[in-house]
């Protein structure tokens, strides 16, 4: 698509996760840019946001089997290929720690274990392994289960957030003016709202830089050039 081209060189860069300190413009003012998208486009990334959100927004009441379902209805709706690739691989993450928590809480059996993706069968089948004999696959569970047997919650959300960052960021390296990227680009800004909101520190902060921002946008001083009213 030619917007492409036009659209994603006008995306600004973002910061490294661990380097992060404040967005480089208002979400506003992206949210203005992806209007270039077409309305299918822009339905899509909207699903890509919703099942990708690090923090629950109106399926607090959901069983484990309808939040699956859920999630498989919203993915078979997202028809770009690459774009379902990632946010899979986020919905599988999820599950794999879901699975570690709900063992950790003490379930004994894995036979009643809900979750999305190809090995939830190997979940079941393998809970009492302590890694679902799955750490070949997904050697990033190793670090995970330790952070959650020390109760390092937040050791386990910054390794979460910055594999799932790193993977988005890889898709936009290798898939130049297309689609995905464009996802992958706006999935990251996500993270980075997110990690803002969640380190209260810099949150308080980047109120504070984009409040003082709006207050010198919004001046009530005179101009000083100007020497008379408009009409």
């Amino acid at each position: 698509m030619s917007s492409y081209y036009t659209l994603i060189p006008s995306l600004p860069a973002l910061a490294p996760l661990h380097k992060l300190q404040e967005l480089p413009c208002s979400t506003l003012k992206l949210e203005q840019r992806l209007t270039m998208l077409s309305d299918a486009e822009r339905d899509q990334l909207d699903r890509a946001l919703r099942l990708c959100q690090r923090e629950r927004a109106g399926d607090e009441a959901y069983s484990d089997s309808d939040e699956v379902s859920h999630w498989q209805q919203e993915l078979a709706a997202i028809k770009d290929p690459l774009v379902t690739e990632l946010v899979a691989d986020y919905l599988e993450s999820r599950t794999l720690v879901a699975a570690l928590r709900y063992r950790l809480a003490g379930q004994s059996s894995g036979g009643d274990f809900k979750g999305f993706g190809p090995r939830v069968w190997l979940i079941q089948r393998n809970w009492q392994l302590p890694l679902f004999g799955l750490e070949h696959q997904f050697p990033w569970l190793v670090r995970a289960r330790e952070a959650l047997e020390a109760g390092e919650g937040r050791v386990l959300e910054t390794l979460l957030l910055e594999r799932f960052w790193t993977r988005l960021w890889r898709t936009e390296q290798t898939q130049h003016f297309s689609f995905a990227a464009i996802v992958a680009y706006r999935l990251r800004w996500a993270l980075s709202e997110y990690r803002l909101r969640w380190d209260q520190t810099a949150a308080v902060d980047y109120f504070d830089r984009w409040a003082e921002a709006a207050l010198d946008e919004f001046s009530l001083e005179p101009d000083p050039i100007s020497t008379g009213s408009e009409a």
